[in-house]
């Protein structure tokens, strides 16, 4: 017999063992795969929309308008393209519609169905929100008084995602739609919004640019496309998912290479005096390596083949899934194929690697020793004059005599733990985000109103301030700055030091103070994103606030650095809702509306979450019942034993498996705590991309349903051992 023909008996004798390796390592090449094809999906088909559609570089806002005569002149000098955008806000039964004019030269809009405008009374609609509310070409809608002709279904490509605000984080794509008309119609339409769009053709010239505009316009925001969310936010949901399944992969991988060595230095000692005949008939030990390390090996290539397989269709729908976060792309799943080739590789490398140097430690005996079973011996010194009961005693020497066997399992209950408590806990912080910092979230304002120009008289209530956006200088992110009155009647912040606040002096969050990595008394520099300028301030304390990335400062300090009076004013928060005519307005938004984007995001991250506890069950079933096969085969002599000194079948099982119960808590216990670490670094790195810190609190409840998940499935794992007893008389017929 050769020695490739004990490989092939192997596969029959060991299955749980390659069973178990291959499905985990399907499962770590299918995450990484299907994360990277999702991924480079994203990026493609939308980089190439918002290329074909001429996707603008900024948009920004003045206080003098910009005459057609002078776009000409600022293209000219500056080598840019700029183009006015103008729009207006309405509702359509019980949805929200923004009507657009028609473009020419940037943001331009994709006819999916339909045709383009043809006339003044025609109107394309966007396709998602089309659908959603049973419009259709051909269809008459009446806007504003004014009947108007579905010509067309469409997407704006500076709309991509269909955030209403730019402070939202999820699209309203059934309650929030766009509507574009020709620039005729909107005249006889409404008021509009203007703002302007450009597009960089030397961006050497940008500042140039900016500053020129801001000296002689007098710009009121400027707003870069990297932190325009409708632009950017599915980029940013795509390198989210990259760096979170590129953690789970090396995990599911760590415990496959445990369970590899595990196996094979136990192969290698059980086997010693086949090991030992095979030198003695000529083999070397680097062939004997080599032999042993394709049982190592088998899970890399079984688990490569399944994992490709798998890659596929789980790419698919994963695109599909976030795909459903923008507007309507046709678009075909891109697939990694350098990243598959290294995820297939990887197995096969660090499989082989670990089985090579598992196996030179355990074949360093001369034959001899060998021959003579010489490692098969262990000595059951442990509790040798105990006075415990046998079961007791004989569970103790189980664990301690197969150390390998329960670290494994101790390390693979505690990575499937680690999962399970990973989902549940990210689910707490959900629901820690929705029901305590949300409704505190505008410091004791319940409704927020944004002029779409500076105010000076205030009839309507509420607290009148300014909220600026600057950029911080650190990484170019984007925060609000908030300018209120010494004696306004909303805004009750309170510090994480518990002092007074002092008016006048500079107050962050402790959202931004972590994403800045500030603390009291630090310097921060951020600039102005319209004039460019920088300016450095000392923080005097961390706002008890999670969820906005602010500063809080008086009304005189942001005022000077926006070189406005300080009567001014461009929002309004207030405790009650108040009655503001709404062409006034370029935003409204309450405290409920941003509860509700966090539930939606809740649900949304929902379908991951219940995929991580899934994981973690299927982790723990594949370990617990691979090693309840080992734990079988090694114990066929006892089993006679201990039948012929009178125990029953269910007091035999007991003492068999009476060890995994007692590891089996190890490991959880192990688990939780590298579950909740694992969630928390996972959201301080979220943080730098949503601006927003969620907490993890650590309740009873999470760990103890946590630990039911574990438990259930670790006795799942068992009943579908379930034929143990007949499977235990077997190996007793057998010894007899």
């Amino acid at each position: 017999m050769t020695l490739q023909r004990r490989v092939r008996r192997s596969i029959g004798k060991h299955i749980s063992f390659y069973l178990t390796g291959t499905v985990l390592t399907a499962i770590t090449i299918m995450l990484l795969v299907g994360a990277f094809a999702v991924s480079n999906t994203l990026y493609d088909r939308f980089e190439r929309f918002f290329a074909q559609n001429r996707i603008e570089d900024g948009e920004f806002k003045t206080e003098t308008p910009l005459t057609d005569a002078d776009i000409r002149a600022l293209e000219e000098q500056y080598a840019v393209t700029l183009e006015q955008q103008q729009y207006t806000d309405l509702t359509y039964g019980d949805t929200k519609l923004r009507i657009f004019t028609q473009m020419e030269k940037l943001d331009l809009a994709s006819v999916l169905e339909g045709e383009d405008l043809q006339c003044d009374t025609d109107i394309l609609i966007t396709y998602r929100y089309a659908k959603a509310n049973g419009i259709t070409v051909g269809d008459e809608i009446t806007i504003l008084g004014q009947k108007f002709c579905v010509s067309g279904l469409c997407n704006k490509s500076d709309y991509a995602v269909m955030l209403y605000d730019f402070t939202e984080s999820m699209p309203d794509q059934d309650g929030f739609g766009i509507g574009i008309i020709t620039k005729q119609a909107m005249e006889k339409l409404a008021d509009p919004i203007t703002y302007y769009a450009v597009r960089y053709g030397d961006k050497a010239k940008e500042q140039d640019f900016r500053k020129a505009v801001y000296d002689t316009y007098k710009t009121m925001e400027y707003i870069e496309k990297e932190s325009n969310t409708r632009i950017s936010l599915i980029f940013h949901e795509a390198d989210d998912l990259t760096a979170e399944f590129s953690l789970y992969s090396p995990i599911i991988m760590l415990l496959v290479l445990v369970i590899i060595a595990m196996v094979l230095s136990r192969m290698v000692k059980r086997e010693g005096k086949i090991i030992a005949v095979l030198m003695t008939l000529g083999y070397r030990k680097q062939e004997l390596i080599r032999h042993y390390m394709l049982f190592g090996m088998i899970p890399a290539v079984g688990g490569d083949i399944l994992g490709i397989l798998c890659s596929i269709p789980f790419s698919k729908a994963f695109s599909a899934f976030y795909f459903g976060d923008g507007e309507y792309l046709d678009y075909t799943v891109k697939m990694p194929w350098l990243t598959l080739l290294v995820a297939v590789l990887i197995p096969i490398v660090v499989y082989g690697l670990v089985s090579y140097l598992v196996l030179s430690a355990c074949l360093k005996s001369d034959i001899v020793p060998l021959l003579r079973e010489q490692k098969k011996e262990k000595t059951a010194w442990i509790c040798r004059n105990s006075s415990r009961s046998t079961g007791w005693i004989y569970t103790v020497r189980s664990i301690w005599l197969n150390k390998a066997r329960s670290l494994t399992m101790v390390i693979g209950i505690a990575i499937a733990t680690l999962v399970v408590v990973l989902g549940g806990s990210f689910q707490d912080s959900y629901d820690n985000l929705i029901g305590v910092k949300m409704p505190d979230a505008m410091m004791g304002g319940q409704y927020e109103y944004g002029f779409k120009s500076f105010q000076t008289e205030n009839p309507y209530g509420g607290s009148a301030v300014f909220d600026i956006s600057f950029g911080a200088k650190t990484d170019d992110s984007r925060f609000n700055m908030i300018g209120y009155e010494e004696n306004n009647d909303v805004l009750s912040g309170k510090l994480v030091s518990g002092k007074q606040i002092e008016y006048g002096k500079y107050y962050m969050t402790n959202a931004a103070a972590k994403r800045y990595h500030i603390s009291p008394g630090d310097s921060f520099t951020f600039y102005d994103t319209v004039t460019l300028q920088e300016t450095t301030i000392e923080i005097t304390d961390i706002l008890d606030n999670d969820v906005m990335s602010l500063i809080l400062t008086s009304k005189e300090n942001v005022a000077a650095l926006l070189d406005r009076p300080v009567e001014q004013y461009n929002v309004i928060i207030s405790r009650e809702k108040l009655d503001i005519p709404g062409e006034m307005l370029s935003k409204s938004s309450s405290v409920d509306d941003y509860i509700e984007q966090a539930k939606n995001l809740a649900s949304t991250a929902g379908i991951v979450l219940k995929l991580l506890k899934v994981l973690g069950v299927l982790i723990c079933i594949l370990v617990t019942s691979m090693l309840a096969g080992m734990i079988l085969e090694e114990n066929k002599r006892n089993v006679s034993m201990l039948a012929i000194l009178g125990y029953t079948d269910r007091e035999i099982r007991t003492f068999i498996f009476r060890a995994n119960h007692i590891l089996v808590p190890l490991g959880f216990l192990a688990g939780v705590p590298l579950g909740y670490a694992t969630a928390y670094s996972m959201i301080l790195s979220a943080m730098q991309s949503s601006g927003r810190l969620m907490s993890l609190p650590v309740k009873v409840s999470t760990i103890g349903i946590s630990f039911g998940y574990v438990l259930l499935s670790y006795l799942l794992a068992m009943t579908l051992l379930s034929k143990k007893k007949a499977l235990l008389k077997l190996l007793w017929q057998k010894d007899e």
